[in-house]
């Protein structure tokens, strides 16, 4: 310890957290897949009336239950991470969740063979706009819930 390189101080904290925000991110994406795996699977199909119906059944039940799958996901990051701001790193670990898991199941693991990749990734960016609402409710969440168990 010299007088140019003082010892660190308990107050010098990381402003983030990267690891734990990598982490968290590869975590969301996978619950935004597998979130909507089951709700597709257990969605009742005997209501829809003809192929198209189903079609549209089956695509909202997927997007719902991927954002639901990233609200969890961007939630946890933010009860997860322990330096800097919870929000952000609930918020971009959501976002990163749907780029990288998200969004290449449905543009290029599961969609149809008769559909061009730029229609599947017009799908992609169109369902970003309700995801990133869900990831912002449960980063919300998660940063609310975490004041809350620091108050008790």
């Amino acid at each position: 310890m010299t007088p140019d390189d003082p010892a660190p101080s308990p107050r010098d904290q990381p402003q983030s957290d990267p690891l734990r925000i990598v982490l968290s991110a590869v975590l969301t994406a996978v619950l935004g897949v597998a979130v909507a795996a089951v709700f597709l699977h257990y969605y009742p199909r005997a209501s829809d009336e003809g192929p198209t119906a189903a079609a549209l059944g089956d695509a909202f039940t997927w997007i719902l239950g991927a954002c639901v799958g990233l609200l969890i996901g961007s939630g946890a990051t933010a009860l997860f991470v322990r330096h800097g701001s919870r929000f952000f790193a609930g918020m971009l670990a959501g976002a990163a969740g749907f780029w990288v898991g998200v969004m290449p199941y449905m543009v290029v693991l599961t969609a149809p063979s008769d559909v061009s990749f730029s229609d599947a990734f017009g799908f992609a960016v169109i369902v970003f706009a309700p995801a990133i609402l869900f990831v912002a409710a449960g980063a919300a969440t998660g940063t609310g819930l975490r004041r809350l168990r620091l108050r008790l």
